[in-house]
């Protein structure tokens, strides 16, 4: 820099260029200072950069791990490698990533492919999983070459819960590595299973019958797991033949228990006599199940085996089982066999068989109870008593036997006994003896020593809408002794201004379990308080206050609270900013319905059945119809889990159009959407969607789909 400088004229003049020569070992005076000037003036960008370089590391060093997380958090969205070089220490948390939804895909995808720190690729691998965002997919497959096998094991998880028939290929080539761990390949296994493909099936029927060496993993019970959800892909008979085999497995315990599960649902009489020996096994869960299939199947060549295992038994739950199975397939049998057993040596047992003829149901065993009902001990008579109140009677002569033979009963000294006698007469007369429960339980002397049998009986006069009950019922409830679900039906009808209001005031202090009563009930001054709880909890737009405001604001249709419910919108907090568009969707605003909607596309898949649920609350019949179009137009979408959530919040609104979708997704060629389709139906368990799904069950001709429909129906049941 020197040398540059100081030759900057490069044709001195003569006169000049002598003096200069003549003096070069002592300079003139008024140039001494002008080498140094030149040289510092060389050196200050570089010294300038240096203390610019130094302010910036001080900066960072001050800069605390939660600002730099929030730094980068907010640099995500539009700086796809931001996750690339930093430490695992600073990267933020999942929640806080995935309330960015699928803005944060690219920044994900280039954190597994380029940071160098196993624990964040594996980090950026779980939440791209629960972001669901297939155009990471090519990323994510790439990714299976990942030197650290718990980065291999959450990308092929992310890769099951998207499956593509792109991923076969290379999920399968990963299993068949031989030095790959068995974890690995275990959830290579459960991907396979989630990725509707014939490839996979042979795969996995090849590794179902495969011999293994010394050493080897044995797989069967995941292939045998990933087959089953593949089941639509193959022949009935083939089906079967493998579950027989996998039934027949003496040396893989969790190989067994799979088969026992899908032989109940199967229900072939070619799966008997691999079943039977299984009565005998030494695991008390396989045991179980094997006598359950057997009682789904129905074939009467396992009454003989079943009669015979039954003396033996030696638990209750498999004395319950095979109960109902032999119920199930010759009911003379049973009582007969039953007969001995409830008179066996064992009062245990004896309790136990009083046990399961109330659970059968049936009042072909009522004589039978009657004699325990003069068992010596109380335990049995008090099993045999409870029994007696579930039976299903078929005619009025054996009701009024049933109830001669307890009535003694509701004055004996023992307390248990005497409380289980009246609530069985209770329930035989179908509510008649509210006053026996009133007098003899609820009024019981020295109440504080039987609080729990004082409790029982209001809950149960509770019920009975007993108006007794107001003044026990509404101070259990605001005392937080009974739970909310327990007596709001009551506290709805019976409940007085005062005590809605006592509830209120409790609301607006912190107890957001009061929120859905207050919603329905709307004491007076609902709207100026939880406008005012909301306005308090501004700077807390995560808090329990702001959501249960939200909601409250949502449901009084006070169209003054609107522009309230439009200014919390404005936050970057994801469940927040939904929970105000959904009380003002609630309160007439057409454009919220439409941001609702909207807000579909970018939701990480895992927040999608919450986002349904949310939407099933709206109860107005205006936003409905305000959402019921977009809705009904996102059943299509090309994404599975975006359609289902749209069709499951509409099953709350229109029933009767939404099952359709459903229905078809029970018979689609991709099991991933069959099962999820499944887990919608079962969340929602109202009594309309059960007579909906009879009634499909009943039309349906797809051996696979009817299958599948009267599981969920018998679980429902």
């Amino acid at each position: 820099m020197f040398t540059t400088l100081s030759s900057a004229s490069p044709n001195p003049s003569p006169a000049a260029s002598a003096p200069a020569k003549a003096s070069a070992t002592h300079p003139p005076p008024r140039r001494r200072w002008l080498a140094p000037v030149l040289l510092l003036m060389g050196l200050l960008p570089t010294a300038m950069m240096g203390l610019q370089a130094v302010s910036l590391s001080d900066s960072m060093a001050r800069e605390s791990r939660w600002e730099r997380r929030k730094r980068i958090l907010a640099a995500i969205p539009n700086d796809a490698a931001v996750l690339i070089n930093i430490e695992y220490r600073d990267m933020p948390a999942s929640p806080d990533i995935l309330n960015l939804g699928k803005r944060s895909t690219k920044a994900l995808e280039r954190c597994l492919a380029d940071n160098v720190d196993a624990n964040n690729r594996a980090s950026c691998a779980v939440v791209l999983e629960a972001l669901g965002d297939r155009g990471a997919l090519p990323t994510l497959r790439a990714a299976l070459e990942d030197w650290d096998d718990n980065v291999r094991v959450r990308v092929v998880s992310a890769l099951g819960a998207m499956p593509d028939r792109d991923s076969v290929a290379p999920l399968m080539k990963l299993f068949k590595r031989k030095d790959e761990s068995y974890f690995v390949r275990a959830k290579v296994l459960h991907a396979l299973g989630s990725i509707s493909d014939k490839r996979v099936v042979k795969l996995l029927r090849d590794e179902l019958r495969a011999r293994r060496g010394e050493g080897d993993d044995d797989m069967r019970a995941e292939a045998y797991a990933a087959l089953w959800q593949n089941r639509h892909l193959m022949a009935r008979t083939t089906l079967v033949a493998d579950t027989r085999a996998a039934l027949t497995s003496d040396d893989n315990d969790a190989l067994v228990l799979a088969a026992t599960h899908a032989a109940a649902e199967l229900r072939s009489p070619r799966l008997v006599a691999a079943l039977i020996p299984l009565m005998e096994h030494q695991s008390s869960e396989v045991r179980n199940k094997a006598v359950y299939a057997l009682g789904r199947i129905g074939d009467k060549k396992a009454t003989k085996a079943l009669l015979a295992r039954l003396p033996k038994v030696r638990e209750s739950r498999m004395l319950n089982n095979i109960s109902f199975a032999l119920e199930r397939l010759d009911k003379d049998a049973f009582y007969a066999s039953i007969k001995k057993v409830i008179q066996h040596k064992q009062a245990i047992i004896r309790l136990n068989a009083a046990f399961v003829l109330g659970d059968v149901k049936r009042p072909e065993g009522l004589p039978m109870l009657e004699q325990a009902l003069n068992d010596p001990s109380d335990y049995v008579r008090t099993s045999a008593i409870v029994a007696v109140g579930k039976l299903g009677t078929s005619s009025e002569q054996q009701t009024k036997r049933a109830i001669s033979a307890l009535e003694p009963f509701a004055q004996h000294p023992n307390l248990s006994v005497r409380e289980e006698a009246i609530y069985a007469l209770h329930k035989l007369t179908k509510g008649g003896r509210k006053d026996l429960i009133y007098n003899k339980l609820f009024k019981i002397p020295s109440p504080r020593r039987h609080r729990q049998v004082v409790h029982r009986a209001a809950m149960e006069l509770g019920k009975a809408n007993d108006p007794r009950m107001r003044q026990y019922i509404t101070e259990c409830l605001l005392s937080g002794s009974c739970a909310v679900r327990e007596v709001e039906t009551f506290f709805k009808r019976h409940s007085d201004e005062a005590a809605r209001g006592r509830m209120m005031l409790q609301w607006a202090q912190g107890h957001e379990h009061f929120t859905g009563l207050i919603s329905e009930l709307n004491p007076e001054g609902t709207l100026p308080v939880a406008k005012a709880v909301l306005r308090e909890a501004w700077r807390r737009p995560q808090s329990s206050e702001t959501r249960s405001s939200l909601k409250v604001l949502g449901a009084v249709g006070d169209s003054t609270a609107l522009e309230l419910a439009r200014r919390r919108e404005n936050v970057q907090l994801t469940w927040t900013r939904l929970r105000a568009q959904v009380a003002q969707a609630r309160l007439g605003d057409e454009a919220a319905a439409e941001r609702l909607v909207v807000e579909l596309t970018n939701l990480p898949t895992e927040w999608l059945p919450s986002y349904a649920r949310l939407l099933q609350g709206i109860g107005e019949a205006a936003a409905h119809k305000a959402l019921g179009p977009k809705l009904e137009a996102k059943q299509t979408d090309n994404d599975v889990d975006i359609a289902l959530a749209a069709a499951a919040i509409r099953l709350a609104y229109t029933p009767e159009a939404a099952i359709f979708r459903f229905v078809a997704a029970m018979g689609s060629a991709s099991a991933y959407e069959r099962n999820l389709a499944e887990r919608y139906l079962k969340k929602n368990r109202s009594k309309k969607v059960t007579w909906l799904l009879r009634r499909a069950l009943a039309r349906e001709g797809r051996e696979d789909v009817k299958d599948r429909l009267r599981a969920l129906v018998e679980q429902r049941n």
